[in-house]
């Protein structure tokens, strides 16, 4: 996809797949959104406090046979905590998202809305809620209402900070998850599963004090 210049100091916008709307430009931080071939500035985006995290913008996941490259992160904040929410781009305009929160992770892909059964997409559920996804049954087990604290890179929708949001995380009984995204722009929802940093055969790891990436076939 060819390059659209920052309205505010005219540096590239390299969106990766026709799914991102929304960018923070790396050179000014302005918070841009894209409306078919046009970009409008929507503000200031201040720079995201250090994590004590290996992921970072460019390194790579591989996920059911496909490999993704994290193109922009999300930060999220709740009464009890924050993580982050990578998003992820692929081949053909293949998107995935990977959750990283207090060292669990877990990776997922867009699922249409009416493929659903149980699902209000205009009203959150209710725990313990039953709900049916792709002929799996899946429970709610955790509700929250959080907020954007901070974005990098780009998004497939905007996200300014202070965004906010309710989150609906489900679990199958063979381990499936299935997430739930109650925002401006209505609901979202995601499939796929928790996996560790090995299965994800992660490249590109950022290098931490004390700790060496490692490296994988």
């Amino acid at each position: 996809m060819a390059p659209l210049a920052c309205p505010s100091c005219g540096a590239a916008l390299p969106f990766s797949t026709s799914f991102a709307v929304f960018a923070v430009c790396a050179y000014c931080g302005a918070a841009v959104v894209r409306r078919d071939r046009d970009v409008e500035s929507i503000g200031v985006v201040a720079d995201l406090p250090e994590e004590v995290s290996p992921w970072q913008l460019g390194a790579s996941i591989a996920m059911d046979g496909r490999r993704y490259t994290l193109a922009g992160r999300v930060r999220m904040a709740w009464a009890d905590g924050v993580w982050t929410e990578w998003f992820a781009a692929g081949a053909n305009d293949a998107v995935a998202w990977l959750a990283e929160a207090q060292g669990t992770l877990a990776v997922s892909v867009p699922c249409p809305a009416e493929q659903a059964e149980g699902l209000d997409p205009a009203v959150p559920p209710a725990l313990n809620q039953a709900v049916r996804i792709r002929a799996t049954a899946y429970r709610v087990v955790d509700i929250k209402e959080a907020r954007c604290i901070g974005v990098e890179g780009e998004l497939p929708f905007p996200a300014p900070v202070g965004r906010t949001s309710t989150g609906a995380d489900m679990l199958s009984r063979d381990g499936g998850f299935a997430g739930a995204e109650y925002g401006p722009e209505g609901m979202r929802l995601f499939v796929g599963r928790y996996a560790t940093l090995a299965e994800l055969q992660p490249r590109g790891l950022r290098a931490l004090e004390g700790w060496t990436a490692p490296v994988f076939a």
